[in-house]
């Protein structure tokens, strides 16, 4: 058995990868009967080790992350003994969120590749540079909607809100993470875009028109208005819950136009007084 894994040793070009498999022969004669099986076994794991040998990326320590990015989970069922062993060496454990790590990781290197040799790929590479520090999983899905983006408005440069609500019409449930991509864009390259305003829930519009015919009569003298009156008009007409209408409203406009996180909501005629007195007494 010696004598077949030394034979396999001019096949590696990287000298710590041939001791991995020199080593692993030897464990291979601890941990079997030594039969007239065993050279063969130690010659076919030679390929598994060639694999790390020819992977430009693996380095001394190995990890958990290299095994599963140069091996798919078929290989590594195939190559149990050879397996076992690296991980005894290196003191790895290849548990299922070790997989989704590595898969994670490669989705992302395969989307930042492909997206390389097009316009908005610089963009992309930059983003994933400013998303380090977030999980894996959550880095792959929004450089996955930034890519899907960037490819539905064929991106070059700075995009308009009119982009955006194009994008978000055709996936809405992507409102969240392309918000962070806007965030990059403000930032880092200081593009005058902001999110669109969120749509409004359809509202009953029987019981609605009735509570806001209600309220309207009790604030006809705005000075004297009660606060809860006019903060229950705003959520009403603007679709807000009572906990979100201070987050949301980050300002109003001297016309009376409401600045939010996500744009500017143009106001109604008959409803500016309304939030202007509001404004006044939130102190914005």
């Amino acid at each position: 058995m010696r004598r077949e894994v030394e034979q396999q040793l001019p096949i590696f070009q990287r000298s710590w990868v041939a001791d991995l498999y020199r080593q692993y022969g030897e464990w291979l004669l601890v941990k079997n009967v030594p039969t007239g099986a065993l050279p063969k076994k130690a010659g076919k794991a030679a390929g598994f080790f060639l694999a790390i040998d020819s992977d430009a990326q693996a380095r001394q320590p190995l990890i958990a992350a290299d095994l599963l990015r140069i091996y798919d989970t078929k290989t590594l069922r195939a190559n149990l003994n050879a397996t076992q062993y690296v991980c005894e060496h290196y003191g790895l454990s290849i548990d299922k969120d070790a997989r989704n790590e590595a898969r994670d990781l490669a989705l992302i290197e395969d989307r930042l590749s492909a997206a390389d040799s097009k316009p908005w790929g610089p963009f992309l590479r930059e983003y994933r540079v400013w998303l380090t520090g977030k999980q894996t999983r959550t880095v792959s899905q929004y450089l996955g909607v930034a890519d899907a983006f960037c490819e539905s408005a064929q991106l070059e440069g700075p995009f308009s809100q009119e982009q955006l609500l194009a994008y978000l019409a055709k996936v809405p449930g992507a409102r969240a993470t392309i918000s962070v991509w806007v965030t990059f864009v403000q930032r880092c390259y200081d593009w005058q875009v902001t999110m669109p305003p969120r749509a409004p829930k359809a509202p009953s519009l029987k019981r609605g028109a009735v509570k806001l015919v209600d309220l309207l009569a009790r604030v006809k003298d705005l000075p004297k208005a009660d606060y809860g009156d006019l903060a229950a008009i705003l959520c009403l007409v603007y679709q807000l819950e009572p906990a979100e209408l201070r987050r949301a409203m980050t300002g109003v406009t001297p016309e009376g136009d409401i600045v939010t996180r996500d744009g500017l909501v143009r106001v109604q005629a008959e409803m500016k007084g309304i939030v202007l007195e509001w404004s006044k007494r939130q102190g914005r």
